[in-house]
């Protein structure tokens, strides 16, 4: 269990950058997917890349992410696409498209709605490391579109946990 324990307190110091630390000038696709890879790898349990040009490329053609303006990409680009990273692991394409939708409209737009997610998915994570203490996340705004952002932020922590337990204990086993 001192593997897990390591883990979960990398995960419980683990931060997202806020909207105004997003780079203000305008990216490459690469230079966008070298940012997600970094601000996402440190708890990135899969083998896979975290994100590729072809998700990029299907995002924006089922208009989850803008258009890019002359190949660039913006800091609400990049905002979009983390949350979408994470929100994928849990959730359809379909419902996440609705989702931001309702959440960019009840925050005022793109960088409420990224600094609510990334506040929300935080708390989940330090969750993890602190399980009997939290039963359930709580918010002073009950309204089904805060609770569903709460709930979602709770199962990616949930699904992640899970996925490490099962990576170490397939480890130990080959070990023995």
């Amino acid at each position: 269990m001192d593997e897990l324990q390591d883990w979960l307190d990398k995960v419980e110091a683990y931060h997202l950058p806020r909207f105004e630390d997003l780079p203000e000038l305008d990216l490459y696709r690469d230079q966008l997917l070298t940012l997600v890879d970094k601000y996402i790898e440190p708890i990135w349990l899969e083998d896979s890349p975290v994100v590729t040009t072809s998700m990029v490329n299907n995002y924006v053609k089922n208009g989850l992410l803008p258009h890019p303006e002359k190949k660039r990409y913006t800091r609400e680009h990049l905002a979009y696409l983390i949350a979408i990273t994470f929100l994928k692991q849990v959730v359809s394409i379909n419902d996440i498209e609705e989702g931001l939708k309702v959440m960019t409209g009840l925050n005022g737009g793109i960088a409420n709605a990224y600094d609510f997610f990334c506040d929300k998915q935080e708390i989940a994570l330090r969750m993890l490391n602190h399980r009997e203490e939290n039963q359930v996340l709580s918010e002073k705004d009950q309204s089904s579109a805060y609770l569903m952002v709460e709930m979602v932020t709770m199962a990616f922590a949930t699904r992640l946990i899970t996925k490490k337990i099962l990576m170490i204990e397939n480890n130990s086993d080959e070990k023995s």
